[in-house]
């Protein structure tokens, strides 16, 4: 039997949804301003208006207030004391510590942490100094790759003579695409995987261990650095350079581990510090601040408020900066995977829907693809508009107008165009023999559609970290209103525990029990002239 004050919340919320979505309350709310003016504020440098969403501060008062009698504040004080919850593991979830500051990590005896950050660090500075060294090869899939190539996107190479090359898929073309381009003698190879078993990063360092045997056979331990929670399976491959990490550092969180040693060796080891900082500050805001004005409490409210309330299936993410192109890709690991579930922490049935679909492109050019989908197509997407105050660059008319799109377009959604509207307006490009009545209704925008604005002063290495903890955070906080684990992933196993058997059965093995579909699969693709067994090529040669 549900807690009588929980059961009285719901009915109070099911009381808003009503009166928001039939009364359109919240758009006229939204239109005028008046109501959403606390909507929401700033914290470590990110300020946030979610003024113009299907909210409003009676709905919130009673969101938080479900937030506490679920004991949103103990489970997260829970996580950041280092207690099991992730329960299906058996394990903590202790990517906050990854951040905290050497003196809050060793009060409490954590001084390992310390030395690893310091070590891989240092390592960074001297690769960036080192004339031997001209390129740095990062390996590794999922949060092993996102995360960094996140952080080389939006902050760029400073200071050093490197270039970082990326290559974690499983397919080779990406990594033989790299090493057309160097040579072996110039190279370090950094190879990221938590359990170093991964199959993919297996492949690829493979791949570059034959590569650079064929110039030199002592290249490979000397120039390769692995960063996992398992050295003895890396020093048994034969990378001699290890950092390790704990095994409650999920993949996905990661990147403030030694796993972002390339991203620390292209921005630099202060940099990297910084980044760390804005994570951290951000961090204290989280546990600290009170619910109300609590940046990912509030958040990750709307988040549930949204998906089980509003209906919505998806979210869009755009930043108007072409440097967080991979924002959304990063976004899309972080919550999909977190949130991706449908059994409970009681493994029960989850009585609502959890994560929605995470997707977008950087603005102007998602203007120009999906963006007529978001004003007229037939479903509603909430967006969130990511800006950054202030350039890097010296063209103060062209970021001007780059942030006039980023506010048209979110104060489009919310208004929308009336019939009338369309009726008075001139339109260039339209059919001359249409009348006015004929083309307005395909000018009229329903409006309505809900945004958030979310901007920094600078893409700085403190406000991507800080951006970065954001959205962690707010991802927790509709895992813990939803009763969901956000830290395990089995949903990714079946596939590649059934790969691995299609892969036996392609290489000669027997296809008796095999479902007659993926047979017939199997003798296309590994029958005479099939691409199974017949590789091509300079990158063909997987041995070891």
């Amino acid at each position: 039997m549900s807690d009588p004050a929980e059961a009285l919340l719901l009915t109070r919320l099911a009381h808003h949804r009503d009166r928001l979505q039939r009364q359109a309350v919240w758009v006229k709310s939204a239109l005028s301003g008046d109501a959403h003016q606390d909507c929401l504020g700033e914290a470590a440098g990110i300020f946030v208006d979610a003024s113009r969403q299907p909210w409003d501060h009676a709905l919130r008062l009673d969101l938080t207030q479900l937030s506490l009698v679920r004991d949103l504040p103990g489970h997260r004080d829970a996580m950041a004391a280092g207690e099991v919850v992730n329960a299906s593991e058996g394990r903590a979830a202790g990517h906050l510590r990854l951040r905290a500051t050497d003196h809050e990590l060793s009060r409490k005896g954590l001084d390992e942490l310390v030395r690893t950050r310091r070590a891989f660090l240092e390592e960074a500075a001297r690769l960036r100094i080192d004339p031997q060294v001209q390129h740095i090869v990062h390996v590794g899939i999922g949060g092993s790759d996102l995360g960094p190539r996140l952080l080389l996107s939006a902050l760029g190479i400073r200071g050093t003579h490197l270039k970082i090359h990326f290559a974690g898929n499983g397919d080779l073309h990406e990594l033989e695409g790299v090493l057309s381009l160097l040579h072996p003698a110039q190279c370090v190879v950094v190879l990221c995987s938590k359990s170093f078993s991964t199959q993919e990063t297996l492949v690829n360092a493979s791949r570059i261990r034959a590569w650079m045997d064929q110039a030199d056979s002592s290249l490979f331990g000397q120039r390769t650095y692995a960063i996992t929670s398992n050295p003895a399976a890396a020093q048994a491959f034969g990378v001699l350079r290890t950092f390790a990490f704990p095994d409650w550092v999920g993949g996905r969180y990661s990147l403030w581990s030694p796993i972002g040693l390339s991203a620390a060796v292209a921005i630099g080891p202060e940099a990297f510090e910084a980044l760390l900082a804005g994570a951290r500050a951000m961090d204290r805001h989280w546990l600290e601040a009170p619910p109300e004005q609590n940046l990912p409490w509030q958040l990750g409210l709307l988040d549930v408020w949204n998906r089980n309330d509003m209906g919505f299936a998806s979210r869009c993410v755009v930043p108007y900066d072409s440097r967080l192109a991979r924002f959304p890709a990063y976004l899309q690991q972080l919550e999909m995977e977190s949130n991706g579930k449908s059994t409970d922490n009681h493994g029960r049935p989850v009585a609502q829907s959890t994560s929605p679909l995470i997707w977008g492109e950087p603005g102007t050019n998602a203007q120009h693809s999906f963006f007529q989908w978001l004003h007229q197509g037939s479903d509603v997407t909430p967006v969130e508009f990511i800006l950054v105050q202030h350039p890097d660059h010296s063209n103060a008319e062209a970021h001007r107008k780059l942030l006039a799109n980023a506010l048209g377009q979110s104060w489009a959604l919310l208004r929308g165009k009336t019939i009338r509207e369309a009726l008075g307006e001139r339109v260039k490009g339209a059919n001359p023999e249409w009348s006015a009545e004929q083309l307005a209704p395909h000018r009229v925008f329903a409006g309505a559609r809900p945004s958030t604005l979310l901007m920094m002063d600078r893409l700085s290495p403190e406000r991507l970290g800080a951006l970065l903890a954001l959205y962690e955070h707010r991802v927790f906080v509709a895992a813990h209103m939803w009763r969901i684990n956000p830290f395990d992933q089995w949903g990714v196993e079946l596939g590649k525990s059934l790969a691995d058997d299609i892969d036996r059965r392609l290489a000669g093995g027997s296809l008796e029990g095999c479902d007659p579909q993926t047979a017939r699969w199997i003798r296309r693709l590994a029958g005479p002239g099939g691409a199974a067994t017949q590789p091509t090529g300079a990158g063909s040669d997987l041995s070891e």
